[in-house]
Parts: C-alpha cells; sequence; structure tokens
C-alpha cells in the first residue's frame, strides 16, 4: 500500500473515521504537528495537541471525537474523528511504510544451510546466513544478512529476522514475530558456583531452550538467556524494546510492553499485559501480576500483586513512594527549623 495515493476519503474510510472537510484531498505523507507540511496527516491525541492544528501546515488531521479543534477550516483542510488515534495513525503508517530493505525473495547465493534443515515456501534469505542442522524455517520467513539458526530451531511463518540475529540451539520463534538487528536468543544463562577448593568459579550449563510465542518483537541488541532446565518463555503479543535482558527460565506473558534498558533476573514471572518502564532491574524469583505497571528505574525485589503500579528503589506502590519522596523533600527545612531551635 505505500505506493498506493491516499485521499482524505479513502484514509476516512480505511480508519472508520467521520470526515470533516474535502473528502478529495490528496495525502502526501505522514508527520508531527510541528513539522508537517501542505498534503501531510498528523494526528492530536488530546485538546492539548489540538490546540496546534490552527497553527499547523498538515492539511489532514486525525483527532478523538470527543474534543474540539480550534480554527478549523472544513473549505481547506479535513479532520478525520475516531475513537483511538494513536491505533489510527498506527494503521496510517503502516498504509505509508515501505522497507527498500529487505531482501528479495529467495535464498542468497552465499547462504549455507544444513542438509537436514527443512526451509518454507516463499521465504527471502539474505547474503551470509547460516541455518544448521535440523533446523525448521516456516513459508514467508526473511532473514536478513548474518543471521544464524541454530541446532534443531523452529523459526515460524512470516517471521523477521533482521540482521545479525542469532538463534541458539533448539530456540522456538513463533510467527510473525520480528526480531531487530543483534538479538540473541538462547544465550547461556548467568550462573556459577564456586569449586569445592575455591579457587575460581564453575560454570552451570543450561539445558533448556527458549520459547517466543505469535508476533512477539524484540529490540536490536536484547539477549534472552536459555533456561537451565525448561524453557524461558515469552508469550505472544509482548513487545520488548532494546537493550533488554532476560533471564534464565523468565516467564513473560502476552501483550507486555517492556522499555530499553530493563534487566529481569532468572526464574522471575511476569504476568500478561504487564507495562515495565525503561531501566527497571527485577530480582530473581519476583512475581509480576497481571495487569501491573512498573516506573522507570524501579529496583523491584518484591512480588507486585495483579493491577497495581509500583515506583522506585526499593519498590513499593506509587502513592507510597510519592509520599515518601515528598517527606525527603522537606527534611532540609526540619532539620534547619531543628538547628535554629537548638542555638536558642
Amino acid at each position: 500500500m505505500a505506493n498506493e495515493q491516499h485521499t482524505a476519503g479513502s484514509l476516512a474510510t480505511a480508519l472508520s473515521a467521520e470526515l470533516d472537510g474535502p473528502s478529495e484531498i490528496i495525502c502526501t505523507g505522514v508527520s508531527s504537528l510541528e513539522d508537517a507540511k501542505s498534503g501531510d496527516i498528523t494526528f492530536m491525541i488530546n485538546a492539548k495537541f489540538a490546540r496546534e492544528w490552527e497553527t499547523t501546515k498538515a492539511t489532514i488531521g486525525i483527532a478523538p471525537k470527543e474534543i474540539q479543534i480550534p480554527g478549523h477550516d472544513a473549505t481547506s483542510r479535513a479532520l478525520l474523528r475516531v475513537d483511538n488515534p494513536n491505533l489510527a495513525m498506527a494503521e496510517v503508517l503502516a498504509m505509508f511504510g515501505t522497507n527498500t530493505d529487505r531482501p528479495e525473495e529467495g535464498i542468497h547465493e552465499s547462504v549455507v544451510i544444513a542438509s537436514s534443515a527443512t526451509i518454507g515456501k516463499n521465504v527471502r534469505i539474505g547474503p551470509f546466513v547460516a541455518i544448521a542442522e535440523n533446523a525448521t524455517i516456516g513459508d514467508g520467513v526473511t532473514m536478513y544478512s548474518n543471521t544464524r539458526v541454530g541446532k534443531g530451531c523452529s523459526i515460524g511463518s512470516h517471521s523477521v529476522l533482521r540482521s545479525g540475529v542469532v538463534i541458539e540451539y533448539d530456540c522456538v520463534i513463533g510467527e510473525g514475530c520480528i526480531l531487530n538487528a543483534n538479538v540473541t536468543i538462547g544465550t547461556d544463562g548467568f550462573g556459577f558456583c564456586p569449586t569445592l577448593d575455591m579457587s575460581g568459579l564453575m560454570k552451570i550449563i543450561h539445558i533448556g531452550n527458549v520459547i517466543l510465542g505469535d508476533h512477539i518483537e524484540i529490540g536490536s541488541n536484547s539477549c534472552v538467556d536459555r533456561g537451565k532446565f525448561a524453557a524461558t518463555m515469552i508469550g505472544k503479543g509482548t513487545k520488548i524494546d532494546n537493550l533488554v535482558q532476560i533471564g534464565h527460565n523468565v516467564k513473560i506473558g502476552e501483550n507486555c510492553v517492556i522499555a530499553s534498558g530493563t534487566g529481569i533476573g532468572g526464574s522471575a514471572q511476569i504476568g500478561n499485559w504487564v507495562q515495565i518502564g525503561a531501566h527497571v532491574g527485577i530480582a530473581p524469583h519476583c512475581r509480576v501480576g497481571d495487569s501491573a505497571k512498573i516506573g522507570a528505574k524501579t529496583g523491584l525485589m518484591h512480588d507486585v500483586p495483579a493491577g497495581e503500579e509500583w515506583l522506585g528503589l526499593p519498590g513499593g506502590k506509587v502513592k507510597d513512594v510519592l509520599r515518601q519522596w515528598s517527606s525527603t523533600r522537606k527534611l532540609p527545612g526540619i532539620i534547619s527549623e531543628i538547628g535554629k531551635r537548638n542555638e536558642q
């Protein structure tokens, strides 16, 4: 759809939006309110951003149905009223998106494939890819240059492995997954114990694997360790940012969102629909309940019940932590007042 011409009317139809303005306006691109030029479509998620509609150069705007849009001239510009502007903009970006960098359909001549591997139909496998013994590559899989799939691995149909991805032996990747550049799945778990004579540290071999559900996305340079005995598991629909470390035997539920720089210790269990902010540290064996929210830079050392919001170091309920921070900010004044009283 990236090469298809879109108009305000066709976009309104695609988004099931209420159109306020001329339907024949041609949409030439997608942009932010401040950077838009004539012909662009932009979006406003609330009344605060709606105030910028009057000054933006965008010709088409996406906005919630319930808010007022100051300065809208329905004779020259079009508004698309929707229930969820974030979702609508995601759909628009998909219409305009293009990826000219992906490998052409087929298998590049430099690819090394073991004779026992199974390759599906309509794959796109780029230069210098290695596929080991007994690996299975599903239909429509795209593998960019310099990726490696280990022995006995399975890659589900229509998944995308971008450059430098490594899938270690016996790991399972579901359908429709996206693994961005330099992701590693199934690396050794981090486990050592002192030798009896205390002369050094003995490596604990991890013999489990990693199992990813369908439609998971993992950001660049993230790593998922294999399990010590069983599998490290991530549920379908979960999205993981860049530079995230997931330890051995971690269990992550469905449709979770985990931001950059987070580290999850071994055997932690994360429920469904959990939101984890950037640079969160979760101690081994912690449990986080369904739909919980963990704020950025939280150091989590205790279990979090379902639906609760936690923050801080050490992590606690948001309302308790904010109260503590407020009290801490008052301490200098209190100490100064006590000092003055003592001088009297």
